[in-house]
């Protein structure tokens, strides 16, 4: 299945959460990267609200798990805009 953008969804979905650092597996960039976002809004097309709570429960696992290894850098702000904030915006 492709994204509608040359790249197939099995080629997005390799875009997944190290933990504890919540990087990408295989851009390094924090996650979710963008190629991440546009598996997830693929996925879960017709279904934002899925889409959000699952996006929740991994900002809540890396959010403990930052605050086992450097709790003075937790940002609730910064953790909401990075894992829930883009997926309620609506796609352009």
């Amino acid at each position: 299945m492709s994204s509608g953008y040359g790249v197939s969804l099995a080629g997005l979905r390799r875009h997944t959460a190290a933990r504890p650092t919540w990087r990408c597996r295989v851009c390094a960039a924090p996650w979710p990267c963008q190629p991440a976002k546009l598996g997830l809004r693929t996925e879960y097309a017709g279904n934002r609200v899925a889409l959000i709570i699952y996006l929740c429960v991994l900002m809540d696992d890396a959010i403990s798990d930052r605050l086992r290894t450097h709790p003075a850098e937790v940002v609730p702000a910064d953790y909401y805009a990075r894992f829930v904030g883009w997926a309620r915006r609506h796609p352009r």
